[in-house]
C-alpha cells in the first residue's frame, strides 16, 4: 500500500491542476446554464469527477507493465461488451449504445477507445521499424482496429468511429508505418465514398448536409448548428455573463449541457472565456506531449501519444464542430461536457499517461 502511495505522489502536478481546473469551469458552466440550479448537472459532475480522480490515482500507481500484460484481454473485454450494447443495449435518441446495469449505465464504446489503443501499443511495441516495413505485419492491426469501427457503427456511432480511424493513424504513422500506405488507403476510401455513403443512417446524411448548408432546413437538421452559431455570436468578446445567456436560458440551444456546452460557455462568457479553456487544453496537449517524447519504453510512448491524440481530437472536433467547421457528432468536450463514461475514461487515460511519466521518472532516476 506505500509502495502504490509513493507513486501516486510522483504525478505530475502541473497536469493534474489543469484538468482540475477544466472540471471545476466545467461545473461552474454547469450551474450557470442550468439557471444557477447545482442540481442535477452540476452535482452529479461533482460525483463524477471525484470518482474519476480516485480512478485516475489507482490508475497511475499501477505499474505500466501490467496493462502491457493484460491489453490483450481488454480488448477482448472491450469487444465483448460492444457485443452486448448490439444484444441487449439501451436505446436512446435513436442509438443503441448504452449497457444499463440497474445501478449505472454506461457506454462500452467510451471503454473500447482506451483499450483500442493499448492493443495496438502493445502490437507494435513487439516489431521492429524494419518489421513494420513488412505489408503483411500491418495486417494484424488493421484487423484489430476494423473490429471495434464496425461494432461502434453498427450502433450507430460516427463520431466513435472517426475517433478510431485517427487514433489509429497517429499510431501508425509514430510506429513508422510508410507515407504510401497511407495515400493508398486514402485514395481507396474517397473511391468507396458512395458505397459508404449509401450505408449511412438518414440522420447522418443530414448533418453531413447541414455541415454545408445548414439555412436550407433551419428547424430541423440544421437547428443545432444555427443555434450554436447563433449563441457563440451573441457573446462577444465578453459575454453576456453568467446566468444571462438567452440562448441558454430559454433553452432555444439543444444539447447545452453536453455536446454544445461550448456555445454555451461562449455565450455567457464570450471569446476571453473560451480561450481560456482552449488554453488549459493547449498546457495539457503539450504537456502529454513532451511525456510521450521522454519515454524510452516503446510501449509507453506509443500509449502516451495515441491517448493524447484521443484528447486532442475530442477537444478539436467538438469546438469544430459548434462553431461550423466540422459535421455534427457525438463527441463531449474533455473533462468539460456533462456525462458519466466519458469523463471516467478520460481520468482512465490521464491515469495511463502519468503511470507511464512516474516510470520514466524512475528509470531516470536509477538507470
Amino acid at each position: 500500500m506505500n509502495r502504490y502511495y509513493s507513486k501516486a505522489k510522483k504525478i505530475p502536478k502541473i497536469p493534474l491542476l489543469i484538468i482540475t481546473l477544466i472540471s471545476t469551469y466545467g461545473i461552474v458552466v454547469l450551474y450557470s446554464i442550468n439557471s444557477g440550479n447545482f442540481h442535477p448537472w452540476g452535482y452529479n459532475q461533482l460525483i463524477r469527477f471525484a470518482c474519476g480522480l480516485c480512478l485516475l490515482l489507482v490508475t497511475a500507481a499501477i505499474p505500466v507493465s501490467f496493462w502491457k500484460k493484460y491489453s490483450y484481454w481488454l480488448y477482448l473485454i472491450g469487444l465483448f461488451l460492444l457485443f452486448c450494447v448490439l444484444m441487449v443495449g439501451e436505446r436512446r435518441m435513436g442509438a443503441q449504445r448504452w449497457l444499463n446495469l440497474r445501478i449505472f449505465s454506461f457506454q462500452p464504446s467510451e471503454i473500447m477507445r482506451v483499450f483500442i489503443i493499448l492493443v495496438l501499443a502493445r502490437y507494435f511495441s513487439n516489431k521492429t521499424t524494419l518489421e513494420i516495413r513488412y505489408t503483411f505485419n500491418v495486417i494484424a492491426p488493421l484487423f484489430l482496429l476494423f473490429i471495434p469501427i464496425l461494432f461502434v457503427l453498427w450502433q450507430p456511432d460516427l463520431g466513435t468511429a472517426m475517433l478510431f480511424v485517427f487514433v489509429g493513424v497517429v499510431i501508425f504513422f509514430v510506429c513508422g508505418v510508410q507515407t504510401w500506405k497511407f495515400a493508398i488507403v486514402i485514395v481507396s476510401f474517397l473511391v468507396s465514398m458512395p458505397i459508404v455513403w449509401s450505408f449511412l443512417h438518414d440522420y447522418q446524411k443530414n448533418r453531413i448536409l447541414m455541415f454545408f448548408s445548414p439555412e436550407k432546413d433551419p428547424s430541423g437538421a440544421g437547428y443545432h448548428i444555427i443555434q450554436s452559431q447563433i449563441a457563440l455570436g451573441s457573446g462577444g468578446f465578453w459575454g453576456k455573463g453568467l446566468m444571462h445567456g438567452s440562448q441558454c436560458q430559454l433553452n432555444f440551444l439543444p444539447e447545452k449541457q453536453t455536446d454544445f456546452v461550448f456555445s454555451a460557455l461562449g455565450e455567457e462568457l464570450g471569446f476571453v472565456g473560451g480561450s481560456a479553456l482552449i488554453i488549459l487544453y493547449a498546457i495539457l496537449i503539450i504537456y502529454n506531449l513532451s511525456i510521450a517524447m521522454d519515454q524510452k519504453d516503446k510501449f509507453a510512448r506509443i500509449l502516451v501519444f495515441g491517448l493524447n491524440s484521443m484528447l486532442s481530437f475530442y477537444v478539436f472536433i467538438n469546438i469544430a464542430m459548434v462553431c461550423g467547421l466540422a459535421p455534427v457528432v457525438g463527441i463531449p468536450l474533455p473533462f468539460f461536457s456533462y456525462g458519466g463514461s466519458s469523463l471516467l475514461m478520460l481520468m482512465f487515460s490521464q491515469g495511463l499517461i502519468f503511470s507511464c511519466a512516474i516510470e520514466q521518472m524512475k528509470q531516470s532516476k536509477f538507470p
